[in-house]
């Protein structure tokens, strides 16, 4: 039977919290060496808790719960993360922000664990308002990460690729005028942030929404 030592509910709490995360963001935010995490994922995955991807050449492999692992977590209500070619570098990106964040102080949560709060609450906590789905419902655009703190959530977005503008303007709009959290911020590619700045003017949203070069 496999022992959940303090080094493993660290693993097992970040992976729920966050979603996926390569060896290097565990390490870092668990804060253990990279051996003693590479040995702890192997028995991880040994024991059916986590599973790992590598998609991408030269990318490290991504770290996942499986359903086993999120019961281990305490975090049954979520979902196991499905990781595709298309999205393995934006959970890659999302992870290395959100060990960023928290090594400067930050609590910080993912867009699965937001969906999970959202759903129990009934209401957004913090989320934006981008018109209505398809039954007439808001329809809603939830952030990559959230940082929790003594005032309003700070939304964070990871921006790689550049979405199609009227998509872009909308979304932006929804944070200009979402009053549930304290500010947004991008961590964006240069043409990503482009493209988040002509949306910005458009909307003038520069007050709301700043923009952070991604290798920063």
């Amino acid at each position: 039977m496999y022992t959940h030592d303090r080094s493993t509910v660290a693993i097992l709490d970040w992976l729920a919290a966050i979603g996926a995360g390569s060896a290097g963001e565990l390490a870092a935010s668990c804060g253990l060496s990279p051996r003693a995490t590479g040995a702890r994922l192997r028995a991880m995955e040994d024991a059916g808790l986590t599973r790992s991807l590598r998609l991408l050449h030269g990318a490290p492999a991504l770290h996942v719960l499986t359903r086993r692992g999120l019961r281990a977590a305490g975090r049954p209500e979520l979902d196991p993360v499905a990781i595709s070619a298309s999205g393995f570098t934006h959970l890659l990106a999302v992870a290395r922000v959100a060990v960023a964040l928290g090594n400067a102080g930050h609590r910080v949560v993912g867009e699965r664990e937001l969906r999970a709060w959202e759903r129990a609450e009934g209401r957004p906590l913090a989320s934006a308002e981008v018109g209505l789905a398809r039954d007439g419902t808001v329809a809603l655009h939830r952030p990559d990460l959230v940082c929790w703190g003594a005032g309003a959530p700070i939304a964070i977005e990871v921006e790689l690729t550049v979405k199609a503008p009227a998509r872009l303007r909308t979304i932006v709009r929804g944070w200009a005028r979402s009053r549930l959290v304290g500010g947004v911020v991008y961590y964006a590619t240069p043409p990503a942030t482009r493209a988040l700045r002509r949306a910005l003017r458009s909307e003038c949203a520069g007050d709301r929404v700043a923009v952070i070069p991604l290798d920063r």
